[in-house]
């Protein structure tokens, strides 16, 4: 069922269309139609709504005690609760059916208000469509721009999922607006890291262009970040463009040169140094967390070999605990037939006992017999049966550590991988980076 609030919405949404003389995709006819329809099945809910709170209160009379041989007039109700709880499903679906053309004629009114350039009358209605998705919040963010209230422009941007393309609207409002550090920002936003996208290129374009007064007060960094970008995308270009790769790096080179009077060449070397450093670096760490690698899987077959010691020490405990459990059970048959000896005696002794009570003796003292050889002759057995749980015990140890010393290489190998796959990926950058040295400087 919908809420009261809900049913509300919808007529003050009605009620606002019909308020204004709209000519638009919806027509006032069209809307009044709807209205109809929606005060008629609003009214048609209302029976099966009653009569299920009705039918709620006298079902709960027969719930506990006052229901025990009450199977048919519970059946009864049950059926007709059913019954009108299918009303109420199917009355409501066509609510929400009335809403969302509802919602899609508001939609239309919004577009159409943003189409003949009013866009406060189009901002209004679409913050009237109840599903505001990104493409709502979009049309929004464009009518702010329109109306040139940027900030309001990138509220709206931001609270769209966000993507470099939605990024690059937000630079622009943000420059429109004069708020030249926060196009800057969002700009680096789009940049760290690079994705190799369209926005991409604008934002490259535009860092360019927004140069300001105050652009080092704001970013002291500002060349060095930029030209660690023009690095990267020249790493990315380095395979399949190489003439571009070479232009980015010379970009980069002399975006670092424009904040000292050092040669070109110079400015690389020190780059090609910076890129040695990190790899040299991985190399020292990658030999360290060997170092870590071979510790801890030492520490693993320590632990698994206290495991079998730990194991083995029950075994030889539960040895002892064994002979006296074979002991026990030897007493307990001992005295089962002993036991069974007496009564089958005082039976007989009995003139009044029957022959049936005379014959069960028997069959007890035969069973209690039999059990006292099979124990008797399966010591080993139940020895045996008695130390089965600490022997697999034991075996699983022993196990966990041959599996530890055979898959040696592997754990270690996984335990260092991410340090090694840094350490590669460092000595690929080098690589790159000696070659974009060399083919331009």
């Amino acid at each position: 069922m919908l809420s009261t609030n809900k049913k509300l919405y919808i007529k003050i949404s009605l009620a606002f269309l019909l308020t204004h003389s709209i000519t638009f995709a919806a027509s006032v006819s069209d809307i009044e139609n709807i209205e109809k329809n929606l005060i008629k099945t609003e009214t048609e809910l209302l029976t099966p709504e009653l009569r299920l709170d009705e039918l709620f209160a006298e079902r709960s009379k027969y719930d506990g005690i006052g229901g025990w041989f009450q199977n048919s007039k519970k059946k009864a109700l049950d059926a007709e609760i059913e019954k009108e709880q299918e009303k109420v499903k199917t009355l409501t679906n066509e609510l929400k059916s009335l809403n969302n053309q509802v919602q899609e004629m508001v939609y239309q009114v919004a577009q159409s208000y943003e189409s003949k350039k009013d866009y406060e009358k189009a901002i209004e209605y679409y913050l009237k469509v109840a599903n505001r998705t990104d493409t709502v919040r979009q049309r929004i963010a464009v009518c702010f721009k329109a109306q040139k209230n940027y900030m309001q422009a990138v509220k709206w941007y931001l609270e769209m999922k966000r993507s470099d393309t939605v990024l690059i609207e937000v630079v622009d409002c943000c420059k429109l607006d004069g708020k030249d550090k926060e196009a800057i920002y969002w700009l680096f936003e789009i940049l760290e890291p690079l994705n190799d996208n369209s926005a991409e290129t604008t934002a490259f374009k535009l860092i360019e262009e927004y140069k300001y007064q105050n652009l080092k007060v704001d970013y002291p960094n500002f060349f060095e970040r930029l030209s660690k970008i023009y690095i990267s995308k020249a790493f990315n270009n380095y395979g399949n463009n190489p003439t571009q790769a070479n232009a980015d790096y010379k970009k980069a080179v002399a975006l670092l040169c424009e904040e000292t009077s050092a040669h070109e060449s110079s400015i690389s070397l020190k780059i090609v140094n910076s890129y040695q450093d990190n790899y040299t670096e991985a190399l020292e760490i990658l030999a360290k967390q060997k170092e870590a690698a071979e510790r801890n899987f030492q520490d693993k077959i320590n632990e698994a070999n206290r495991d079998i010691r730990e194991a083995e020490h029950r075994l030889r405990r539960a040895q002892d605990d064994a002979e006296r459990h074979y002991r026990n059970t030897l007493t307990n048959a001992e005295n089962s037939l002993n036991h069974a000896n007496k009564r089958y005696s005082e039976i007989m002794a009995k003139p009044e006992a029957t022959q049936q009570e005379k014959d069960y003796a028997k069959r007890q003292v035969d069973s209690a017999q039999r059990e006292l050889t099979r124990v008797r002759n399966s010591r080993h057995e139940i020895v045996r049966d008695y130390l089965r749980p600490y022997e697999r015990e034991l075996e699983s140890a022993k196990r966990e550590k041959y599996n530890l010393e055979r898959d040696k290489i592997q754990i270690i190998e996984n335990y260092i991988s991410p340090y090694k796959n840094k350490a590669e990926n460092a000595k690929k950058l080098l690589q790159m980076v000696k070659t974009l040295h060399n083919n331009n400087f």
